[in-house]
């Protein structure tokens, strides 16, 4: 009997010890396999969450161009009911993915909402809590958070330098946790973020066409004409690169004369036939990346002599060459023709200005003109869009004529095919008109 005994006891020991075995397996399990449950939910979640992102914008921020306004529209699907974006500008890191990327430092990014037609700023809380991939990963807490709705169209917007990139996580809370159901990024330099300038434009006519007026009023050497603008040279010129062409036309006799600039190695020289036979001039030497001011100027009232066509060159700081060339006999009337570059794109161009003078009261406008496009003093001023100070010197001084504008600067992505310059000029002296000059046909553009 005792071994009886002894027999049943290890068998209730046994059991004893089984039934706690299996009570600790199941609580252990029965968690675990909650989590389990709850990891595979959340991934079920991410992999049913849809992102689309729109083009990206641009717009520089002069004048130097080194920061730019980045935007895109933003349209999520998530199988959850709440939705958190945490969106940042990151400097990529070499050797790290954008998987792990996350925000550093204050808020450099927020989230909009069109709100009745207007844009409208939601506010950013501080979401201070551990954040998690579906696969359990613990990403960072202190990040900058915006509360959305489940399914959304919002606006991403942030400034950024070239190289950076924005990230967007999409985060929601599930099982006492905050999960990342998905992330995305933009690169906007792969969409052409950076500063582009021309090397090559169309041919501008100065005809009179588009603005209904006669030629005599608005080129003619009796008064004055004045054009500028800033070209950079690419590199050496192993062939005669023309970096500016213009053909002017004597509306009275039919005549014409061309005057060309062009760079040959890393000089620079006037072709022109002006004085009845061709003739070449050196005016100065350049550096490849430097940028250069060139300004030519003519008429009795600004040369104190009709027959004088004056072309200066400037660096970024002072004067470097000048020559004084004959223009032709005096006359009431021109028709001009303008190139700006060459197809073999060794200099670029980034703005230029043409203006015409009524009357000797206007001389201190007239050369206002051209300090404010060469404006010294400001940094990078080749790449400074002038639109509003010229607007704002011929619309205070009606002795001035007209100006055209052309900008070809574009911090977006590359030059349009088609490029057009801005014309304000006085129909009568009491009201001044303003145009945008299109191209009226292949490469041919209509300014005066």
């Amino acid at each position: 009997m005792p071994s009886v005994v002894v027999t049943l006891l290890v068998v209730v020991v046994t059991l004893m010890l089984a039934i706690g075995v299996f009570g600790i397996y199941n609580s252990y399990f029965s968690t675990e396999g909650t989590a389990i449950a709850g990891n595979e939910i959340v991934v079920s979640q991410s992999k049913q969450t849809q992102i689309f992102v729109s083009p990206i914008t641009f717009k520089g921020i002069g004048p130097s161009f080194t920061y730019f306004n980045v935007s895109f529209l933003l349209w999520y699907s998530a199988p959850v009911k709440n939705v958190v974006l945490v969106p940042f500008v990151v400097n990529p890191l070499p050797g790290l993915g954008t998987y792990l990327y996350s925000p550093q430092g204050e808020p450099n990014a927020t989230i909009l909402v069109n709100s009745t037609g207007t844009a409208k700023v939601l506010p950013y809380f501080t979401l201070s809590f551990p954040i998690f991939t579906p696969q359990g990963q613990q990403l960072q807490s202190g990040v900058p958070a915006y509360n959305a709705s489940s399914t959304g169209t919002y606006i991403v917007h942030s400034i950024v330098k070239p190289g950076q990139i924005i990230v967007v996580w999409i985060l929601t809370h599930e099982f006492g946790k905050w999960y990342r159901l998905g992330y995305f990024f933009v690169n906007p330099a792969n969409a052409g973020l950076g500063l582009y300038v021309v090397t090559h434009t169309g041919v501008y006519l100065g005809n009179n066409r588009q603005l209904n007026v006669n030629p005599p009023l608005y080129l003619t050497n009796n008064k004055g004409i004045q054009m500028g603008f800033w070209f950079e040279p690419l590199g050496n010129a192993t062939t005669n690169s023309t970096i500016f062409y213009t053909v002017i036309t004597n509306i009275t006799n039919g005549q014409s004369y061309y005057s060309r600039i062009y760079q040959s190695g890393l000089k620079i020289y006037i072709d022109t036939n002006s004085s009845g036979s061709p003739n070449v001039t050196y005016l100065g030497t350049v550096t490849p990346f430097e940028w250069y001011f060139l300004n030519i100027s003519y008429g009795h009232q600004v040369n104190h002599g009709y027959l004088s066509d004056i072309i200066t060159l400037y660096n970024s700081s002072k004067l470097i060459g000048k020559q004084s060339i004959e223009v032709g006999g005096e006359t009431n009337g021109y028709a001009i023709q303008i190139t700006f570059g060459s197809p073999d794109s060794i200099d670029a161009v980034s703005q230029a200005f043409l203006e015409s003078l009524k009357n000797e009261k206007g001389v201190s406008a007239f050369y206002n003109v051209s300090s404010t496009v060469y404006h010294l003093g400001v940094s990078y001023p080749q790449y400074y869009n002038n639109t509003n100070n010229l607007y704002n010197i011929i619309k205070t001084d009606s002795s001035l004529y007209a100006i055209v504008y052309w900008y070809f600067v574009y911090p977006s992505s590359s030059p349009p095919s088609e490029l057009s310059a801005t014309v304000w000029y006085y129909y009568n002296p009491s009201k001044l008109y303003s145009t945008s000059i299109s191209e009226a046909g292949p490469n041919t553009w209509i300014i005066g």
